[in-house]
C-alpha cells in the first residue's frame, strides 16, 4: 500500500512541475510580458502605437522603430509604468518607467527615463525620452553608449 501511495504522490508532483515550467515559458520581469504577439501589440483597445525614424549609431543606417504604451487601468500605476520597443520589425521588447527628471522649475518639461527588461543585442538599453526627440542608450560597462537617436514620424 506505501508503494501505492508514493507512486500516486511521484504523480502528482510531476503533473506540478510540469505546468510550472509551462507558466515560466511567458513569464514577467515586472508588469509587462516578456514575450507578447504581434496580435496582441496591434489590438487598439489594448494599445496605443506610435512610430519613429531613428539614426542608428552603430549601423550608420536609418532604423524604424514602434513603441506600443499599454492602455489598460493597471498600467498607468506608477509600479507597473513601462512600454513595448519594437525596431524594424523585429522582437517587441518591454521597457521599464525608471524616471521622470524634471528640465524646468516649473515642472513643465521633463525627460523620462526607460530600462530594458533584458539585453537588447547584448545590453540593457537606456531611453531618455525628450519632448521632441529620444535617445537609446546601450549600458556597456556602466557607461552609456548612444545607440539609436530617434524623432516621432
Amino acid at each position: 500500500m506505501n508503494k501505492l501511495k508514493l507512486l500516486i504522490v511521484v504523480a502528482i508532483a510531476s503533473k506540478l512541475f510540469a505546468c510550472t515550467s509551462q507558466k515560466t515559458a511567458n513569464k514577467k520581469l515586472g508588469y509587462l510580458k516578456t514575450d507578447i504577439s504581434s496580435a496582441e501589440l496591434q489590438n487598439p483597445t489594448l494599445y496605443k502605437r506610435y512610430y519613429y525614424s531613428c539614426s542608428n549609431y552603430e549601423t550608420g543606417s536609418d532604423s524604424y522603430l514602434s513603441t506600443y504604451f499599454p492602455l489598460s487601468r493597471e498600467s498607468r500605476m506608477k509600479e507597473n509604468f513601462g512600454i513595448y520597443f519594437q525596431l524594424d520589425g523585429g522582437k517587441a521588447e518591454p521597457f521599464d518607467h525608471i524616471a521622470n527628471v524634471p528640465l524646468n522649475a516649473q515642472g513643465s518639461r521633463f525627460e523620462v527615463i526607460y530600462r530594458s527588461y533584458q539585453q537588447i543585442n547584448g545590453a540593457y538599453v537606456d531611453l531618455i525620452a525628450r519632448e521632441l526627440s529620444s535617445t537609446y542608450y546601450k549600458n556597456i560597462n556602466g557607461t552609456r553608449v548612444p545607440w539609436l537617436e530617434c524623432r516621432e514620424g
